[in-house]
């Protein structure tokens, strides 16, 4: 425990959250790694462009989700009055700081549409398959362009808000400022939804714009809160560790971080199973297509792996409660959810590219690292101008004290 907080303890006062003071080390670190990302990404993009883009993408997609999910665990805390989050919502606030980043690689990857969506090419888009492949004029450069913009500055604009209201609480401890966040929670929960499921289709689904899925918007959102909450539980652990959450944060927070992370590890399982069964039975020419390469060549040990990761480790080790009020046992379990969150969307992408044979490489791995690198400095940043804990929310203290 810190010497301000230990003391905080005694007095019976509340603990300190102060910002982080970020070694110079962390950020050579993170820097090395976003030039090490920019490099391969360039390097490759000489040598076969479309690897570089899907790479790309591969890395833009994780991320942003990992974003939009500080925004929604932001959000719902707000939405649902919740006692206990209160003390690590400013990490999940932290998160929503890579989303102006987001806004601007957007454009990076608009370069690279003509490489990795079919429907932007004119040859294709004029044949006999037109309508089917542009979707009567729904999948185009313009439209696609309008639509990822709208997302993307909707998303960036709602967590603008609810960090500005939450910091500034720090400073004034006026609760007309929660009060704030809680209205503006619902209209963004309902925008999130529509705008996600738009997102996944673009981003995601128009790889491949023959093949559809209805459930494919839920989909994505369960992998980006399955992974989001990973990635929080990782940050609070490293966090506490440090010291800067250290007699704020207790056993009792893991716990309920825990069982969010099976509960959620499950859903996934959930969606994923409902979309592979209905794919199968049906038996349609237009779905089969995209999911017999997944299966049945090589993709298919893939997919085994990212169910291993996403569901069968974490389903398994989160059933002991040791294990969700463990430092050790959630870090490694919320590391293994997030490789599977990255190796979920690397099944998705990369055998739009290469079907018959897996792909994987350093040029994938490489653009992903430098994405980490651009992440984390945007994280480290913010929680070395802010507090770490929003210590201005009337229901500060009485998380600080939560027992379960």
């Amino acid at each position: 425990m810190s010497a301000s907080n230990a003391m905080a303890h005694a007095a019976g006062a509340k603990p300190v959250a102060a910002p982080l003071p970020v070694p110079v080390g962390i950020r050579a670190m993170f820097g090395i790694l976003i030039a090490i990302g920019a490099g391969t990404f360039l390097i490759e993009a000489n040598g076969d462009p479309t690897r570089a883009y899907a790479a790309f993408l591969l890395g833009y997609v994780y991320f942003l989700f990992l974003a939009v999910a500080g925004t929604f665990f932001t959000a719902l805390h707000h939405m649902v009055g919740a006692t206990w989050s209160v003390v690590i919502r400013r990490v999940a606030e932290s998160f929503t700081s890579f989303l102006p980043v987001a806004l601007l690689l957007f454009f990076v990857l608009l370069l690279g549409v003509p490489h990795l969506y079919v429907w932007s090419s004119p040859s294709v888009t004029h044949g006999a398959e037109s309508a089917h492949i542009s979707k009567g004029g729904y999948l185009s450069l313009p439209f696609f362009t309008l639509r990822m913009l709208i997302f993307l500055t909707a998303m960036t604009v709602f967590s603008w808000y609810f960090v500005r209201n939450s910091t500034r609480q720090d400073e004034t401890k006026d609760p007309a400022l929660s009060r704030a966040s809680l209205h503006a929670a619902p209209p963004f929960i309902l925008i999130f939804a529509l705008l996600l499921t738009l997102a996944s289709f673009d981003l995601l689904m128009s790889l491949e714009p023959l093949w559809y899925s209805t459930i494919f918007g839920v989909y994505c959102f369960a992998g980006l809160w399955q992974s989001g909450l990973a990635a929080l539980t990782i940050a609070v652990i490293l966090l506490r560790r440090k010291g800067a959450l250290e007699g704020i944060v207790s056993r009792f927070h893991y716990h309920d971080l825990g069982k969010y992370m099976i509960a959620f590890s499950i859903f996934w399982m959930y969606i994923a199973f409902s979309q592979f069964m209905l794919i199968w039975y049906a038996n349609l020419p237009e779905e089969i297509e995209w999911l017999i390469p997944r299966t049945y060549t090589g993709w298919g040990k893939v997919g085994i792996l990212l169910m291993v990761c996403k569901f069968g480790i974490p389903f398994l080790a989160l059933l002991h409660q040791r294990v969700k009020e463990s430092e050790t046992g959630l870090l490694t379990v919320a590391s293994v959810i997030l490789l599977g969150q990255w190796i979920d969307l690397y099944w998705l992408i990369l055998p739009a590219f290469s079907p018959e044979r897996v792909v994987l490489g350093w040029t994938e791995i490489g653009v992903s690292l430098g994405f980490l690198g651009l992440f984390g400095w945007c994280v480290l940043g913010f929680l070395g101008r802010h507090p770490v804990a929003p210590h201005g929310d009337p229901a500060y203290e009485s998380s600080v004290r939560f027992h379960g």
